[in-house]
């Protein structure tokens, strides 16, 4: 193995190049146009241009890909996770070109490549299974009638599926008919397969899977068991190793579990095989990840092995050693720090990056494949960037993690960070009662209390930020005035709601529209043009902020909270109250999946109105409003920029007939 080419982005294409530049190896990048200045692309010994557009035009595309390796006389691929990773026809190419596939035998991938065909293949030598259905009768008759025979609440799964995509929960017979529908769209939009399989589904269990190596010559090392049974919407949010509160015989019997899957299919390389465990602590076969997984860092950390580093060994021949120590090396734990929402429903986001910064501590690993002044596209998953802890025991690793999110910054960009240091507060984490639906049933517990105070401090940040600046007007920009020796700026924060800061000499009084809060004592040092930290005092207590303040916005972060206030314009204000009731405009681009209703129709709030697909994940959107649909113009498989109107709803024969 001479050169490699790394047929990935992002996080994971940084992480093995680090690794095979230090064994010498030279590296390939590929990249699109959205990813011309990524940290993959400046790290790489040589980089080949995709082109421009979405992944099917791009990472997706194998001529492309095989192009890119024949140019660069490339003699191994290695595919990283997502995209081509789990793709055995883009592996059979690799092999017929005589290239180096840095993944598991094609043969081994196609059996794990259906959860139903897994299943029948593992379930007699004993792997155990959980009660379902995994038969090729797709029709909708034959999956109701199984689905009667095992018992609800049952799960809907897309049998090439992985993520969560595809997967739908029918608490109830009359929930099951859409579950099957909206779970085969998905599956056929995100892996080109509609084959579905059915399972019982388990009342708050824990995913715990077996990160697993096996090489050319037979032999097999299951590397410890890791925890990801924090997720939302079946995507993990938390992962650790080992996993917590787990009797030893019970992981003893999943590692044997995993290498008898390993040795069963033939397998090679690096691999993941997933269980759910139930309350009673019996575990069931989940599904095998032939490839390596966004995880694997925590292992790494308790076991001091690197991962990638084994994937290029055992690729080349190399025989597996008895690699596994005595015991697990400390506790680890990763949070995925993603652009998204959590107020909505963690809803993607794309944008702009002003600011960005990470901790540097040891025992704090970043794994990230973004960078400060970029912008975040809506053609890639959101994850901005892995923060993985490791320390001597958990409490320590938990501690760790609080103190990583705390130091912690992103400006520009809505991002889950607030949300993930909420996370780590939480009691069912430290005492380790979380299941695999705990944050979909607690979603209250994670939106944070206003604090009133949060605009008046915005406002001084502003106020600060400007008079920092020596070639700034203060004055002159938030119609600053003096009167006896005080000065005065005003902000609005609505065509009606102002906040005011006010100085007396040292002091200053933040006038906010429920009352005043005195600052006795303020310090505020810029670091460039917009990042600054503010430091006053309230009652002899100090508060700090960090800030980030970039025209109308101004951005604030103390670790523990964060805030960004955009000040009222009248044109964007009114602009935004066109919107009224009735309308919805698409926040993310997507493709229309299912269609409800048309214009015309007469519809109820809570009527299903259109499905569309935006960031790998499907949305039903419904009436918030009874009247007739005026607008409803898209068809199935409409591309949706963002911006667009997605309907109208006219409840002016509603108040008429009222």
């Amino acid at each position: 193995m001479k050169t490699l080419l790394i047929a990935n982005r992002g996080e994971i294409a940084v992480r093995v190049m680090r690794t095979a530049q230090q064994q010498g190896v030279r590296t390939v990048a590929v990249y699109s146009e959205a990813d011309r200045h990524a940290p993959h692309v400046q790290m790489a010994d040589t980089a080949v241009y995709l082109g421009d557009g979405p992944v099917a035009q791009t990472y997706l595309d194998q001529d492309k890909i095989i192009d890119a390796m024949r140019r660069t006389e490339a003699d191994a691929v290695h595919p990283g996770y997502g995209f081509l990773s789990e793709n055995a026809q883009f592996a059979e190419r690799v092999h017929a070109e005589g290239w180096i596939w840095v993944g598991p035998p094609v043969a081994a991938m196609t059996s794990m490549a259906s959860k139903a065909h897994a299943k029948q293949t593992l379930e007699p030598k004993g792997v155990p299974m959980i009660p379902g259905y995994h038969g090729d009768a797709q029709d909708d008759d034959t999956l109701i009638a199984e689905a009667e025979k095992i018992g609800f609440p049952l799960l809907v799964k897309a049998s090439a599926g992985g993520g969560g995509k595809g997967m739908k929960v029918a608490e109830t017979e009359a929930e099951l008919l859409d579950a099957l529908h909206s779970a085969r769209r998905e599956a056929e939009n995100s892996f080109g397969d509609a084959r579905l399989l059915l399972e019982k589904f388990l009342v708050k269990p824990r995913h715990v899977e077996v990160q697993i190596l096996a090489d050319q010559h037979g032999n097999v090392v299951s590397l410890f068991e890791r925890d990801c049974s924090v997720q939302r919407r079946h995507q993990k949010v938390l992962e650790e190793a080992p996993a917590p509160e787990l009797p030893q015989d019970i992981r003893e019997k999943m590692w044997l579990a995993a290498e008898t899957t390993a040795r069963e299919i033939g397998y090679e390389g690096a691999g993941t095989v997933e269980f759910i465990l139930s309350a009673d602590g019996a575990f069931f076969f989940l599904e095998m990840n032939t490839r390596l997984q966004v995880e694997h860092p925590v292992t790494e950390c308790i076991t001091g092995q690197d991962l990638v580093a084994w994937q290029l060994d055992i690729a080349r021949g190399r025989v597996l050693d008895n690699i596994r120590p005595d015991q697990p090396i400390g506790h680890a734990i990763e949070v995925r720090f993603y652009a998204e929402d959590p107020a909505q429903n963690f809803l993607p986001m794309v944008g702009h990056i002003d600011s960005l910064t990470f901790p540097d501590e040891s025992g704090i690993r970043i794994d990230s494949g973004v960078y400060e002044e970029a912008d975040v596209s809506s053609f890639y998953d959101p994850m901005l960037a892995k923060i993985i802890v490791h320390a001597e025991d958990r409490p320590a690793a938990l501690a760790k993690m609080k103190r990583a999110l705390a130091q912690t910054r992103c400006f520009g960009l809505t991002t889950n960070l607030g949300f993930l240091r909420h996370l780590l507060e939480q009691p069912e984490v430290h005492e380790m009662s979380v299941h695999t639906r705990w944050l979909d049933h607690e979603d209250q517990l994670f939106t944070e209390p206003k604090m009133a105070s949060l605009p008046g401090w915005a406002a001084l940040a502003a106020v600060l930020h400007e008079n920092a600046s020596p070639v700034s007007n203060a004055f002159e920009r938030h119609a600053g005035w003096r009167m006896n020796g005080q000065r005065q700026w005003g902000f609005a924060l609505a065509e009606d709601e102002q906040v005011a800061v006010v100085q007396q000499g040292e002091t200053f009084q933040l006038q906010l529209g429920h009352g005043e809060l005195n600052v006795e004592r303020v310090d505020y040092r810029r670091w460039d043009a917009h990042r600054g930290q503010l430091r006053a005092q309230v009652d002899g207590i100090m508060v700090e902020w960090d800030t980030h303040v970039k025209g109308d916005r101004v951005s604030l972060d103390n670790g523990a909270r964060q805030f960004a206030q955009t000040w009222w314009r009248a044109a964007k204000a009114h602009d935004h109250d066109l919107d009224i009731s009735g309308r919805e405009i698409a926040a993310l681009p997507g493709t229309v999946t299912a269609l409800y209703k048309q214009e015309g129709d007469v519809v109820s709030a809570g009527d299903k109105l259109l499905s569309y697909e935006a960031m790998k994940m499907e949305t039903t959107l419904m009436a918030d409003v009874d009247g007739t649909v005026k607008t409803l113009s898209w068809a199935v498989g409409d591309q949706i920029g963002e911006g667009d109107l997605l309907y109208e709803i006219d409840t002016a024969t509603v108040e008429e007939t009222a």
